[in-house]
């Protein structure tokens, strides 16, 4: 008998200096929520964007998180949060020395965020990427963009429909499955 293909818990990103660690999934809280530690290395982040299907709040544990929401800055102390409402762009950033560490809570909860995360991570790991994180090919960047629910600031965000479009091909090609396989589920 074949044994069920279990998600991975722990994802790098070497393009944005950072690491994931799912610690609680929508099964584990009802839908509710999903929530991840999240390790910043100086020098990391990612780029402006917006989510439509979930808020998102960031909790510093560890060292100055920098979140940017719209033109504004802010910096976290540890203990300190802010939720990023839907329709808003922010990003995450850590422009001092040391790693800092994070909660990040998605309400309500997005499994598919954590299925595109670790395709996004897996690429960029694999060097198939850019420099700054984004897919080079065009139907995994549709695929992450819609997994994750990330609108990206700019021209790109502008293109969301048809990144939509693009996402339902790879679904039907079999890009998506293969994809998973490869870098969300733990190889046996």
């Amino acid at each position: 008998m074949k044994q069920p293909l279990l998600p991975r818990k722990i994802f790098i990103n070497p393009a944005y200096k950072d690491k994931a660690t799912v610690l609680k999934t929508a099964s584990d809280t009802g839908g509710a929520y999903s929530l991840g530690e999240l390790e910043v290395s100086p020098g990391g982040g990612n780029g402006m964007h917006t989510h439509i299907a979930f808020e998102e709040t960031f909790t510093a544990v560890k060292g100055v998180l920098g979140v940017a929401i719209g033109k504004r800055k802010h910096y976290l102390q540890p203990g300190q949060s802010v939720t990023i409402p839907l329709h808003t762009p922010h990003h995450f950033f850590n422009d001092g020395t040391a790693t800092v560490t994070c909660l990040v809570k998605f309400v309500p909860a997005h499994d598919n965020f954590i299925k595109g995360l670790a395709i996004g991570y897996g690429l960029a790991r694999d060097g198939k990427t850019t420099k700054k994180g984004t897919p080079k090919n065009l139907l995994h960047l549709a695929l992450l963009i819609t997994l994750t629910d990330t609108k990206p600031a700019g021209i790109i965000g502008w293109l969301f429909p048809v990144f939509k479009q693009l996402a339902a091909l790879a679904r039907k090609n079999g890009v998506e499955k293969a994809l998973l396989e490869q870098y969300y589920y733990e190889q046996p």
